[in-house]
């Protein structure tokens, strides 16, 4: 286990009954800094990027870790909150991103406000938004959803939100269909936590690539390594349990995978490919794609075919669709899906980098 962290859980109150909770690594006293605020992925909580707090002022950083709603102690979904993941019906579908959306970005303002954060200046101040894994889909569904947004909200958003990033992304969730013949048989297994654990285990392994720049299948590893420990391993399950939720992996975490894909479709065509909605809300706004030099071949890969849907977003997110904001990539040459955990300083610099393509 790490050696324990001085920061205290802290809550925001963003609606009635609603109230999220999140680690934060403080002022940079003095300083322009920017805000890091992270949205963690399937089964994690906020606790996952703590390694990352004792390096950030040094980069003039202040970093954010959110704990998503159902993770413990940020307020868990009501019934009414999944009814429409549970109707798996795309309108209600849709209305759940959309609410989840309207809270993440009133959660930033509130902090904003509340901690009298820099302005963004270019892509200095302000905050950057970092979706990693599952939270890239919630990173998304901003953007996707600046429209949904009280106009008080969108105002005070425009001057602090300058960039998104969304890390390792899967595929599902921008529409992109998995490798031809690509499988794994973990999502077959009835029992949550032994899924859990095999879930951990393959995306925190070490996919030994080829070569992750060259857009080629041929050049990426689908299946981890067997030669090279998975991230977190050595955590007991005692520890490792503090930074997860394999209850929250099992229900509502389990109905976010299950949307449609038509509906990630129209996320993704909403962020990035709808002209009008760009030109309204944020024209301004950075989105940024980054994925790890040893992260699963089938996150890189969906990464790549989705850079070429830039240049033609037709085929799959329907005639209408035009890139319409600031999009890049940046395809690391190291790091797993777990880099902030295993090389804090090496993940730093590769945010650092992404944010200022």
């Amino acid at each position: 286990m790490p050696t324990p962290m001085q920061h205290e859980l802290e809550s925001l109150t963003i609606s009635d009954g609603v109230s999220y909770y999140y680690f934060d690594s403080g002022d940079v006293p003095g300083k322009t800094y920017t805000t890091l605020v992270f949205v963690p992925g399937l089964g994690f909580n906020g606790g996952v990027f703590r390694k990352l707090f004792p390096l950030a002022a040094a980069h003039r950083l202040r970093i954010v870790s959110l704990y998503r709603r159902d993770y413990n102690p940020t307020t868990s979904f009501l019934d009414a909150d999944l009814a429409g993941l549970v109707s798996r019906t795309v309108e209600g579908q849709e209305s759940f991103l959309r609410t989840q959306a309207v809270d993440i970005a009133t959660f930033l303002v509130n902090f904003a406000r509340k901690q009298h954060i820099p302005l963004a200046e270019g892509t200095s101040g302000g905050i950057a938004l970092v979706g990693w894994s599952l939270g890239s889909l919630h990173a998304h569904a901003v953007v996707a959803h600046l429209d949904a947004l009280p106009p008080s909200v969108l105002s005070d958003l425009e001057q602090y939100l300058h960039t998104v990033v969304c890390h390792d992304i899967s595929g599902i969730f921008i529409g992109i269909p998995k490798p031809p013949g690509f499988n794994v048989e973990f999502w077959s297994e009835t029992d949550v936590e032994k899924r859990f654990k095999l879930f951990h285990e393959w995306v925190a392994g070490h996919f030994p690539h080829k070569n992750v720049t060259s857009g080629s299948i041929d050049d990426l590893e689908l299946y981890k390594s067997p030669d090279k420990a998975h991230s977190m391993n050595e955590l007991s399950p005692q520890e490792f349990a503090a930074f997860t939720s394999a209850k929250t992996f099992g229900t509502s975490d389990a109905l976010i995978l299950s949307i449609q894909v038509d509906v990630f479709k129209a996320t993704t065509r909403r962020a990035i490919f709808d002209t009008t909605l760009a030109e309204r809300f944020m024209p301004n706004l950075r989105v940024r794609y980054m994925c790890g030099g040893a992260s699963p071949g089938a996150i890189v890969w969906a990464l790549h075919e989705f850079r070429k849907c830039l240049a033609d977003p037709k085929p799959i997110y329907g005639p209408d669709a035009e890139k319409a904001r600031d999009v890049k990539f940046k395809f690391q040459t190291e790091g797993n899906h777990f880099i902030f955990w295993d090389e804090p300083e090496v993940a730093i610099e590769q945010y650092i980098a992404t944010i200022n393509l």
